[in-house]
């Protein structure tokens, strides 16, 4: 530590260079803690995802065309399967067009399926006798400022009732708990509402369907089955295990690999900006290292002034960077329009941290090698002479 005001008085050297070395290390650390910050939310909704959930969706029309709701009743026949729920939806917007929000609109034994959710028995028992009540998430009631016993009005061109009318009027029976890895939050309403207030020809059907299965390691054979039973039916399906549908790999693109490349990309820029920085301001001071040398420095220590030279830059970007990707990931709920839903938010987590203070360690030892080797095998008297 008592050599800590002589590193601070070479990197205050030359000010501009030291304010910009480290704001460039600092945003490639923001840039690091959301791209790897990203890959442990994916992580985190991946390990999240259960082993015995199928979800069944109609395999055309852009999934679009409803199934019947016998389709559950025959799912549920199916060896292995222990309950199908079923859902509609409501889309629509409350007051402005701009001001878009999503109902999902369940069966009673949805209860029976989401069981990981933050729901009472309670509260579920309210859902299935007020059939026009909702239960709202925290982050939804927090977004359009609804507390229990408020009227929810909710205007749906998409999907008129029987009479013509598209406006929706719900009761808010309760605020519940969000969950972490469905970031825009949920409304959830009860089918039967919905379904009786239809046309008759819109009556009994369904747009999603919610398999449990008794035995997690058959799911993915549950699922082919399901398909299956359906495949010379006029209402062929569509079916995914949970695992496979939260694992972004499945996309087409993996994203990990794309975040871990931006993650690499910015670190080699700190390698380069720092590295430079450190050579130069070197070849500027050799005389004052050879100085020192003569004075009685070891050649470990005069690595060591060069090396602490590097690494503070390097640990407090770290630190900068990672405490802004933190900031930042809150802040991003905020930042979106009413009318978009919030993306996945970045978990900046300790190992996030970890990660970048042992990347910041490899930036600054790296950067100070070749300087430091040459001030290893510099010559004292020509150091000093000023060749």
């Amino acid at each position: 530590m008592k050599y800590l005001p002589l590193v601070w008085a070479a990197i205050m050297r030359k000010p501009a260079r030291a304010i910009l070395t480290l704001l460039s290390v600092m945003i490639a650390f923001t840039l690091f803690g959301l791209t790897i910050g990203m890959n442990a939310t994916f992580e985190a909704v991946q390990e999240a995802a259960k082993d015995n959930r199928i979800y069944t969706i109609p395999r055309f029309a852009g999934g679009m065309t409803p199934l019947p709701l016998a389709a559950a009743r025959q799912i549920e026949r199916i060896p292995g399967v222990s309950v199908a729920g079923y859902q509609n939806f409501i889309p629509g917007y409350i007051t402005d067009p701009k001001n878009r929000v999503f109902l999902q609109m369940y069966g009673d034994n949805a209860r029976k399926v989401f069981t990981e959710y933050p729901i009472t028995p309670a509260q579920w028992d309210m859902l299935h006798n007020e059939r026009d009540g909702v239960l709202v998430s925290q982050y939804q009631a927090d977004k359009w400022h609804l507390k229990t016993g408020d009227r929810l009005t909710v205007i749906s061109p998409l999907v008129k009732k029987a009479d013509g009318s598209t406006t929706w009027t719900f009761k808010i029976l309760a605020i519940v708990g969000d969950m972490a890895y469905n970031t825009n939050g949920y409304i959830w309403g009860n089918y039967d509402y919905q379904d009786k207030a239809l046309p008759l020809a819109k009556q009994s059907q369904v747009m999603n369907l919610q398999v449990q299965t008794s035995d997690a390691s058959r799911t993915a054979d549950i699922a082919q089955q399901i398909d299956e039973s359906f495949a010379n039916s006029p209402n062929t399906t569509q079916s995914i295990t949970e695992k496979a549908a939260f694992d972004v790999s499945n996309s087409g693109v993996d994203i990990a690999k794309v975040d871990r490349e931006i993650a690499l990309a910015g670190m080699f820029m700190v390698l380069f900006l720092t590295a430079n920085g450190i050579a130069q301001a070197v070849r500027e001071r050799f005389a004052e290292f050879a100085t020192l040398k003569t004075i009685g420095f070891s050649d470990a220590g005069v690595v060591g002034l060069v090396f602490a030279e590097a690494a503070l830059p390097c640990f407090l970007g770290a630190l900068l960077g990672v405490g802004l990707s933190v900031g930042l990931s809150g802040m991003i709920p905020h930042l979106m329009p009413p009318s978009m839903g919030t993306p996945p938010l970045p978990r900046v987590t300790v190992m996030v941290a970890v990660w970048a203070g042992l990347c910041a360690l490899f930036v600054a030892l790296a950067s100070s090698a070749l300087p430091a080797l040459r001030l290893k095998q510099m010559d004292i008297a020509t150091a000093l002479s000023g060749r």
